[in-house]
Parts: structure tokens; sequence; C-alpha cells
């Protein structure tokens, strides 16, 4: 397997991406509990982690008699809001705007005496809703065979569950002409009522026919989206596989294949997406040759230990030293190395089964590695602590306080007080990316000058302690872009579940333009030595990323996560460099 293509379309469709997210601005309000007729979306995974946070899935409405329910993308007949008004209840009407919208036609039609007919799957929650708009002269049909023996009408229309073929609505259309060919135009009316995210998704398909060899398909097999683009995929005469998640993966059956494409049903969220595509990625190493193959596996492992953060932590600390004082202070920044991977690793460790979620590759091994992750952590932190006493006693003092301060971040209080509303610091939202960047500045840049009280009273170090500080939130922020849903789907926030994803884009670009033009113009004033310039680039090198790994989170895996901090790396090296030079 030499390449994977994604499909643009891959993910949350407008209607599914709408109800989830309504229903996640319900988890924390009073009123519950939280109830959804049948499952909110045909994914049993996301189903799992809302009955987490407390919203059931009821097989039938007469096990609901309090709180509120919410009617999903599918919507409902008027009956059964009826029945649910009756009961009380509070109602959050997350029908697909789309969906209504074939509601509203069928509704007027339907009035009119109009034959209704509709090209659905017969039982769908869909059809069911739409069904109970168009009253008694209606019928569901899936094929063109059905429609000669439709019964005679004055007036017909024919709409479509928004999730059906487009080429088999085209085909059933045309055959509806014919049927009713005796009546007036006018009163046959056609009315396309395909989602254009499905359509678009069905078309992806024929398109991705023409680059790969193989298909593979994520999404739940109750879907009828999903196993409908299996079918097309099939007529495209493709090796197509239809998984629920990565551990489905038939890798036997792609071996032959040199391309194999990616995509999803309209209910599959991005990080299943990723779990298959970091899954693909990793089994494909095993086409790669010898060196090839191995050096892939030790970085993927560098990147998962938080190693290669680590070297990126210690490589800055001795671009700092440069910058700051003139010197390498090879004590720091071994105590950086050890500390920043090691206080990572610990932070990680405190909820694995979320970072199974969203970073699958990395969550897979932490969960089934952690008592020898959690030791090894440890033996880091004292490893560092070792170099940061070398370095100078009072640099231990600033070090235990990083620690101490690192572990507490995790630490559950035992009750909320009246002033702090939260369990944890965890809890408070964007903290991570605010106590990463301080722990970050401080490891860098105020524990090599330790002791040594003049330095703390000059400008050059918060000059950079700003400069760190800038660079590490902006990562941060963009790591954050992996996945917004599973991180409110598990209450988590940070700053672009705050501020969403065109707001926190716009704030690390700001970041990143305020840190490059900070750094320009300390250069040009020559408050830093040329080795600056390292910094520079490592800044650039970040700002390049922006775009591409927030405008496609879906991608953003272990390997995005190592362009990501080579940031680091680029800039500690090439400062380095214009040193010796």
């Amino acid at each position: 397997m030499e390449k994977i293509i994604i499909a643009e379309t891959a993910g949350f469709c407008m209607g599914v991406r709408r109800a989830v997210n309504m229903v996640l601005e319900l988890v924390d309000e009073p009123g519950g509990p939280i109830w959804t007729l049948g499952p909110l979306i045909h994914n049993p995974q996301v189903v799992e982690l809302f009955r987490q946070r407390g919203v059931v899935a009821a097989e039938s409405l007469d096990e609901i008699s309090r709180g509120m329910v919410v009617i999903r993308s599918h919507g409902i007949s008027p009956e059964l809001r009826r029945q649910l008004e009756a009961k009380g209840l509070r109602i959050i009407d997350a029908t697909c705007p789309r969906v209504a919208h074939v509601h509203r036609i069928v509704e007027k039609h339907a009035g009119q005496g109009a034959l209704i007919i509709i090209l659905g799957d017969p039982g769908h929650s869909e059809v069911e809703g739409i069904l109970g708009f168009a009253g008694e002269k209606s019928a569901v049909i899936q094929s063109v065979e059905e429609v000669e023996s439709l019964p005679e009408a004055g007036r017909v229309v024919l709409v479509a569950q928004t999730t059906q073929s487009q080429n088999r609505f085209e085909q059933v259309a045309e055959a509806v002409r014919k049927r009713y060919c005796g009546l007036d135009p006018e009163l046959v009316q056609i009315v396309n009522t395909i989602c254009d995210s499905t359509e678009r998704k069905q078309n992806e398909i024929g398109e991705l026919a023409r680059e790969v060899d193989a298909l593979v398909i994520v999404g739940g097999r109750q879907s009828a989206n999903t196993r409908r683009l299996k079918e097309i995929a099939e007529s495209y005469d493709l090796l197509a596989s239809l998984v629920e998640s990565e551990d489905e993966l038939d890798f036997s059956a792609l071996l032959g294949a040199k391309k194999v494409g990616l995509t999803a049903g309209a209910s599959t969220p991005n990080w299943m997406i990723r779990r298959v595509y970091e899954e693909l990625n990793r089994l494909s190493l095993a086409d790669r040759r010898f060196p090839l193959r191995v050096f892939y596996q030790a970085l993927r492992y560098l990147g998962i230990l938080n190693i290669y953060l680590g070297l990126g932590g210690a490589l800055l600390t001795a671009l700092a030293g440069i910058l700051v004082s003139g010197e390498i202070n090879l004590f720091a920044a071994f105590a950086s190395f050890f500390y920043l991977g090691s206080i990572h690793n610990f932070n990680m460790l405190a909820k694995p089964e979320l970072l199974a979620v969203i970073e699958p590759a990395r969550g897979k091994f932490f969960l089934g590695h952690r008592r020898a992750l959690l030791l090894l952590s440890m033996i880091g932190l004292v490893l560092g602590g070792v170099f940061a006493a070398l370095t100078n006693p009072w640099a231990l003092l600033f070090y235990a306080g990083l620690c101490i301060l690192g572990l507490l971040y995790q630490a559950r209080f035992r009750q909320k007080g009246p002033i702090f509303k939260f369990r944890s610091l965890m809890d408070i939202p964007g903290s991570k990316d605010l106590f990463s960047a301080l722990a970050w500045s401080v490891m860098i840049v105020l524990v090599p000058l330790a002791g040594k009280p003049e330095a703390h009273v000059q400008f050059k170090p918060w000059l950079m302690f700003g400069l760190i500080f800038l660079m590490v939130i902006a990562r941060s922020i963009v790591q954050d872009f992996r996945d917004l849903q599973a991180d409110r789907l598990a209450g988590k926030e940070t700053v672009p579940t705050l501020l969403g994803p065109a707001g926190s884009r716009a704030l690390v670009h700001l970041i990143m333009g305020l840190a490059v033009l900070v750094l320009s113009a300390s250069l040009w004033l020559r408050l830093f030595p040329p080795a600056g310039l390292g910094l520079l680039l490592g800044l650039f090198w970040l700002w390049l990323c922006v775009p591409f790994f927030t405008s496609r989170p879906i991608i953003q895996g272990l390997r995005a996560e190592l362009l990501i901090d080579f940031s680091f790396i680029l800039a500690g090296i090439a400062g380095l460099g214009l040193k010796i030079i």
C-alpha cells in the first residue's frame, strides 16, 4: 500500500453534526434526563459516549416519563410529536432541515389529494416520519420494478429519503413519468429531496474509483447511508470494505492495492475515521523496505512516548540559552527533555480512554502499558530533577514546583467550592493550552537562570519567555483541532470548543503574527544574536502548519503531531547551526 486517499466529504453530514451539537449543548443543563427516540445516530461508538454523558436512547415511547427528549435528525411523524407533547416532555427538535423540507413538501401536496410516492427504505425512521405527513394516499418503493404496481391517481408527487442513491432516483423518476404519462405533466411532480452532501459523497466514490484500487468505508452497519456507499463502490468494481472500527480491517484483502481510498457514512465521526486512517498507515509499513520501515516505526514510538516532544524542548532550551546568556546549559537542556516528555505522559495517562478516541495510535498503546508508562514517567521526572540540581540548587526548587503543579493539574478535588466551581484544574475551560505554555516557558527560560537574580530583572529573558509562551500556546491550539466534538462529548473544553473553529483559527494567526513580528524586531534591533533566526524559522514552520491542520482536522493523527512539533526541533537545530557558523 503506497498511499491512502481520504474523501473530502468524509465525516458527519450537516444534519447529523447539527443534532450532535444540539445534544452536546444539553448535557450540562439541568432538567434531565435526556432521551433520544432510538440511537441519535447509527454509530454504536458515539451512542456509547453519549450514554456515558447521560443521554439515553429509548427503544419505545413508554420508557420516557420525564425530562427532555431529542427528536433525531431523521424526524418524526405529527402523531408521534403529539404523543410526546401529551407526556409534558421538553422537546428538542434536531430534525435535519433537509428532512423537515421534505415534510413540508409532502404535507402540502397531501393536502391537495396527491398520491405521495417515497423512494426509500421501508421501516427506516426517516421514511416513517415522512409517511406521517403523507397520510393514507402514499406508497414506499425501492426500485423501478415497483412503480408499475402503484395505484391510479389524478395527482402524483415523488420524493426521496434524503440518503437515497441519485442514480436510483433518476431511474425511478423516469419510470414514474411513464407510469402516469396520461396525466398533465404539471400533475406529476418530481421533487429531488436527496441531501446534497449525500450526493457529493456518492459522486466522490466515482472520482475515487479512478484513483484507487480499494475503498474502505467507515460507519455503522445499521446505517442505510453507509451500506449504500458500499453498494455504489462495488458498482464501480472496487474492492469495498465496510468497517465500524479499525479492528475490523482485513489487511490481507488490501495487500494487493497500491492506493486505498477512505470515506465514511453521514453518521461517522471524525475520530472513528482517524482511527481507521491511523491503522491503515500503521499496517502500510509492512509494505515498506527494511530501512524505511524501521525508521518509520522508531519515529512513531518516539512520538507516542513524547520523546520527540522532549527532544524539541531540550533543543529550544539550548537555543534560549544562546539567545539570552550566550551559552548553552546542557544540564538545563537534559532537565527539559525529561520533564516535558514525562509530564506530557502523566497528563495523557490521566484520561487514556479519551486519548484512545482522539489519538488512537497513542491511546491504544497507553491503555495497554499504563503501569509501565507511569513508572517510566516517574523515573523521567526524577532524572529531570537530577539534571536540574546539576544546573543550580535554585533550579531544582523551580523544577520541583513545576512538577508539583503539573501533577496537581490533574488531581481531583473532593467537591466544588462556592468560588472555585471545578473538580480539577484540568476542568477549567482552555486551561490545558494556558498551563502547558506557562510550564514550557518556565522550564526553557527561567529554570536555567535560577539562582541568577540579576538575570530576572533584565529584559531579554522575559522577551524570550513571551516568545516561547506564544509559540507553545499556538501549537497547543492547533493540536486541539483534532476533534472538537470528541472533546465536547468527553466534557473537555479546549480553546476551539470555546471559540469555535473560525475564532480559534483567527486567534492562532494573531498569536503567530505577533510572535514573528516581535522576534523580527528583536533581531533587527540586535537584542538577540543571529542564532535567533533559527527560532524565527521554527515559528514560520508552525505558522505554515496552521491552515493545513485546522482545515483538515481529520488527518490530525500522530504524523500530523510530528510535523507540527518539528517546529521546535527545526528552531533548535537551525539556531545551534547558526551559532556554530
